[in-house]
């Protein structure tokens, strides 16, 4: 009997300890995880890198310069303001700007949407607008209602652009 009183004790000394194991143990399956029902953990993590990378772009306001021809990319539907001289006169309602004197950046397209004061080579411009990317003439003019000269623009297919909101002639050409 000794036995069987030694197995009664034992197992009754096991189910002590499993008891509260298994009680926290059920309470980790709680409903109270979050609201990502039917979604993995890569879901939840691209989300919130999605979210990171968002926040991580602030709008440019400077020249147009070295630093922002490299980041070019990140600025594409963004809205920003450009400081830099007036290269070239496309047409009347476009103009190319160039990069400041310590850089060889390309020269950029500016397509100004609105009312434009007259620049002309050389004059230093502040141009808030949208970032573009693969100038396509039929879509800019269906876009922005302006007619441009097919001729002008056959150069700049598919080259980087900025849609300008607005463009002003009247900045210190030292800033």
């Amino acid at each position: 009997m000794t036995t069987h009183k030694q197995m009664s004790r034992t197992r009754k000394l096991a189910m002590a300890g499993i008891l509260p194991i298994a009680a926290l143990s059920l309470a980790g399956c709680n409903s109270t995880s979050g609201t990502e029902a039917g979604a993995d953990v890569e879901d939840v993590v691209e989300e919130e890198e999605a979210v990171d990378a968002g926040a991580a772009v602030e709008p440019y306001e400077g020249a147009y310069d070295t630093g922002f021809y490299e980041d070019y990319e990140s600025y594409v539907g963004e809205e920003v303001t450009l400081s830099a001289d007036v290269n070239e006169i496309v047409s009347e309602k476009s103009f190319t700007i160039a990069g400041t004197d310590d850089t060889t950046v390309e020269a950029l397209l500016v397509i100004a949407e609105g009312e434009m004061e007259e620049v002309t080579p050389g004059l230093t411009v502040s141009v808030t607008g949208t970032v573009m990317e693969s100038f396509d003439l039929p879509t800019v003019e269906e876009e922005t209602g302006l007619d441009l000269d097919d001729e002008a623009f056959v150069d700049f297919d598919g080259e980087n652009y900025v849609v300008a909101e607005s463009v002003d002639t009247s900045v210190d050409a030292d800033s």
